[in-house]
């Protein structure tokens, strides 16, 4: 499964300076500290399945700091040697990618690297153009403890759930005290304003209780699973300032995808203490609620018949008690308390800010326009702009696999190893090897992904006689032979030699018994073996691949067996000739 892990990471001027007309992100990292990144990057080293490429997406403040954040990121690779293939992606690539877009094409530009919303439609768009199957988002205020994280994260996506599909899969965040709930402390104002305790009762009923997968109305933006199709049709809204994670979930029910949270799917969150004021911070929730709760108000499904109507009780009880009628009043009485507790502090300034938390409510944080039409425009000029993609997608490819400062791969990666210990300079292309002709650039990653590499030096067996092996065997480089064990004599018939491109073992994937031949390395040898249980998980998924695959291994299997059967015959028919003669000068 073609899967990339994707890591917004956010930096700042040195000491977090900020300036006019500077994004504005929650906890971006001065460039004269580490922030959390290092720490998030370390903890990949514990992940059992390392089989997938990740994407540092790194967003600037300002544009002036993107070199020496790049340089600061750069540098904390150097040291950590991480295991995966590893992109760095900045504005300044984007740039270019968008210079191959829309070079000679009116393209809607929807792509950039500035709000949380877009940083997330990059996290989907990259992958998209690197033939993703899966998009695993983390964030770089996160931990891995769970060793199995990635395998959990593909093991549902893109399968049937009682007749749906899974297009999504929502983990959630461990505090530092291993539990779920957000560390708050309930207070006074927030009386009208459940927040916390509705995200509670949302917690307890879909991660707290069975069965371990559960249609979710809310995800975390920093452990999210997102099948292709999904990444295909609907992107994040770029014109909702917060809560994008959970809008993404909402926005993909209007076009019936399916979200679904997984209570075994969990990750470490250890975010930077926040330093922005209670009214700064609900502010930001204001705005966010009014936004998302007018898509509710302005859906039309009369005029948009192939979409899915959404209703505030299909999220309940969380986001949905923020979708309903009386959130007006809820924000109104919340910030008369909160103004009141501020005045008997004392605090004037933040009594007044709070105070016109009501007025914005009311006057600027309702958007004048219509949000539902606004991001089904949106949503179409994503899909026009992915369409137009197929065209020149491997151009767009290398755009971005120019951003590689870590390279693992697979197969180039050992083989050369390999190949420089034993003096072997011969390249080898795959799509030469005539199990493989008819396969695409993309069923061979797949291929990759499912294989393994195999060194043997001269004379080692890969099997004997009589023993079981399971695998598919493909000769990369090196020669092989095949030999059967012949009664009364002390040494083995050589049944073939096998060269380059062919393959052997095949019939394990129809039987299960131990081998009649032994097969040896006739000269040091890299054999790809693909295990059985890969090659059936194929024929079961993937019909193109498998059909073509198993086209290829009857015929050849075919030729062997009529091959071996006149050789054997031959040979049998000398042995007896010489049985003969011997008796002959006997008598």
């Amino acid at each position: 499964m073609r899967t990339y892990m994707i890591i917004p990471t956010y930096w700042s001027g040195p000491d977090g300076k900020w300036e006019e007309g500077d994004a504005v992100y929650d906890h971006a990292t001065p460039l004269n500290e580490n922030g959390t990144l290092l720490r998030t990057l370390k903890s990949i080293e514990i992940l059992n399945d390392k089989h997938f490429t990740l994407i540092i997406l790194a967003a600037a403040t300002n544009k002036k700091y993107i070199d020496l954040m790049e340089q600061k990121i750069r540098k904390m690779l150097e040291r950590e040697h991480l295991a995966v293939d590893t992109l760095i992606f900045t504005e300044n690539n984007l740039n270019e990618l968008k210079q191959h877009l829309y070079e000679d094409f009116d393209l809607p530009d929807v792509l950039h690297l500035r709000g949380y919303s877009n940083v997330r439609n990059l996290c989907l768009f990259l992958p998209y153009i690197l033939d993703a199957e899966i998009a695993i988002l983390i964030d770089d205020d996160e931990v891995f403890e769970d060793p199995d994280f990635v395998g959990k994260a593909k093991e549902f996506i893109g399968k049937r759930f009682y007749g749906n599909t899974i297009d999504g899969v929502a983990g959630y965040y461990l505090n530092e005290d291993n539990n779920y709930y957000d560390k708050v402390h309930i207070v006074p104002w927030m009386t009208y304003w459940d927040r916390f305790g509705g995200k509670r009762e949302a917690f307890d009923r879909i991660i707290g209780s069975e069965p371990r997968l559960k249609k979710t109305p809310f995800a975390f933006g920093g452990a999210m699973v997102i099948h292709r199709n999904l990444m295909r049709i609907v992107p994040f809204d770029p014109n909702i300032t917060r809560g994008e994670d959970t809008d993404y979930v909402i926005n993909s029910r209007i076009f019936g995808f399916n979200f679904y949270l997984d209570n075994q799917l969990a990750i470490k969150h250890l975010p930077p203490p926040k330093d922005h004021p209670v009214w700064k911070r609900f502010r930001e929730d204001i705005y966010r609620f009014l936004y998302d709760k007018s898509k509710f108000d302005h859906q039309n499904i009369e005029q948009n018949i192939n979409l899915h109507e959404i209703k505030p009780e299909d999220f309940d009880p969380y986001p949905g008690q923020f979708m309903k009628p009386d959130l007006g009043d809820k924000i109104f009485k919340t910030n008369i308390i909160l103004a009141l507790n501020y005045l008997s502090d004392g605090d004037v300034d933040a009594c007044h800010e709070t105070i016109k938390n009501i007025y914005l409510a009311r006057y600027e944080a309702v958007p004048h326009y219509d949000t539902y039409t606004e991001y089904l425009n949106f949503q179409k000029s994503w899909r026009k702009l992915l369409e137009h993609t197929k065209d020149f997608g491997d151009t767009l490819k290398k755009c971005i696999l120019k951003c590689q400062v870590i390279k693992h791969d697979k197969y180039q990666n050992i083989r050369h190893k390999k190949f420089d210990e034993m003096g072997v300079t011969e390249d080898l292309d795959l799509q030469d090897v005539a199990l493989f002709k008819h396969f695409d650039k993309r069923q061979l990653r797949k291929l990759f992904y499912i294989s393994e590499l195999q060194n043997f030096a001269e004379n080692d067996f890969v099997y004997k006689a009589g023993e079981l092996d399971q695998n598919v065997y493909i000769v990369l480089q090196g020669l092989v032979e095949v030999m059967q064990d012949v009664k009364d004599s002390s040494e083995d018939l050589e049944i073939s030699v096998l060269e380059s491109g062919d393959h052997f073992n095949e019939s394990s994937i129809f039987f299960d018994h131990p081998h009649t031949v032994s097969v040896r390395a006739q000269t040091d040898v890299i054999l790809m073996a693909i295990p059985r249980e890969e090659v059936l998980k194929l024929i079961q998924k993937n019909n193109e691949m498998s059909s073509k695959m198993l086209w290829e291994l009857s015929k050849k299997l075919s030729e062997k067996l009529k091959s071996t059967t006149e050789k054997y015959t031959e040979t049998h028919n000398k042995t007896s000739d010489v049985s003969d003669h011997m008796e002959e000068l006997e008598d």
